[in-house]
């Protein structure tokens, strides 16, 4: 098994925070995905936003297991926004088109910095909030 230091908090900002750190499998990325679940769904009992922002910058490596993890979380979570950064340019692609393949363009973006991802993610529509519009 690969050794990770990855971290999964909630902010007294009130946004999940994913730090993944090393060289991450699939069961690394599963064990994330249900932390995060579980957070999440405490948020939603308590009729609040869930926003994730995912760090990747010291995501040392990325394959099919990993990338599967990933897309199962992203489809199992009732995630309002979702914000990921990172500074690997074939992960960023990776990662942007497994977005896109999940049809999760418009809650779910990616970013080259923390900073660009923080301010998209803590915007919110004063009609919509931070989910969807509606059509």
């Amino acid at each position: 098994m690969n050794e990770t230091t990855n971290s999964i908090k909630l902010t007294s900002e009130g946004y999940i925070l994913v730090e993944l750190v090393g060289v991450q499998d699939y069961l690394s990325m599963e064990s994330v995905g249900k932390e995060c679940k579980e957070i999440a769904t405490r948020l939603h009992y308590e009729k609040k936003p869930v926003l994730g922002l995912i760090d990747f910058t010291r995501d040392t490596t990325f394959s099919p297991g990993t990338n599967k993890a990933a897309m199962q979380a992203l489809e199992e979570i009732n995630y309002d926004k979702a914000a990921m950064y990172g500074s690997n340019p074939v992960l960023l692609g990776v990662t942007k088109a497994m977005v896109a393949a999940l049809g999760k363009s418009e809650t779910t973006k990616v970013f080259s910095s923390k900073q660009e991802a923080l301010a998209w993610l803590m915007i919110r529509d004063p009609l919509f909030g931070y989910g969807k519009k509606s059509s």
